[in-house]
């Protein structure tokens, strides 16, 4: 009976590293076939009922639905008025752990991660990367993401504009300080 008791356990942490390996290791597949970008950073809380992060020392207990986060008219302003013509959501329960969301736009795209992260272990993954300033309690640009650390969470904004790389890094940007509003 303790052998059966062993064996459940051990295949429900199985099946739970399975799917948290899944959604934090996924890809974005936009319709036009083109690579989309993934998260840089792991998910390591446990969700609860709440969908507002903490700006505590604390991990966050979950993080909010990010289509929510930013209506169609933000996102075509923050775009320099490129219009939404597709909402990609992550179509995860309340209160997960890693969110995302994808806007497509004829001409270009964004996409935003929400995870838990701490001051060192943020500053550990993006050692190498180049620094930026005014925007959350650090942040970085590496490989065309903008890595935001504001309190335990990270916001890694996605954004670009075809042809245009100044104007993606401008609506990245953007994009994480409209956020930081909202959070």
């Amino acid at each position: 009976m303790r052998a059966r008791t062993s064996i459940r356990r051990g295949l429900a942490v199985a099946v739970a590293a399975a799917g948290l390996f899944t959604l934090t290791g996924c890809q974005l597949v936009g319709k036009d076939n083109a690579a989309d970008p993934t998260p840089g950073a792991s998910a390591k809380a446990t969700p609860t009922g709440s969908t507002k992060p903490s700006t505590n020392t604390d991990r966050p207990a979950g993080m909010p639905d990010v289509c929510t986060l930013l209506t169609k008219a933000e996102v075509a302003s923050l775009s320099g008025g490129h219009q939404v013509t597709q909402i990609d959501p992550d179509g995860a329960a309340d209160g997960a752990a890693v969110r995302h969301c994808q806007w497509q736009m004829s001409g270009a795209r964004l996409a935003v991660f929400l995870s838990p992260t701490s001051a060192a272990e943020f500053r550990q993954t993006h050692a190498q990367a180049q620094k930026v300033t005014g925007v959350g309690d650090e942040a970085v640009t590496d490989s065309g993401h903008l890595y935001v650390r504001t309190g335990t969470t990270l916001i890694d904004v996605y954004a670009t504009i075809s042809g245009n790389d100044t104007g993606s890094a401008r609506m990245a940007k953007s994009t994480a300080l409209k956020l930081l509003e909202k959070l």
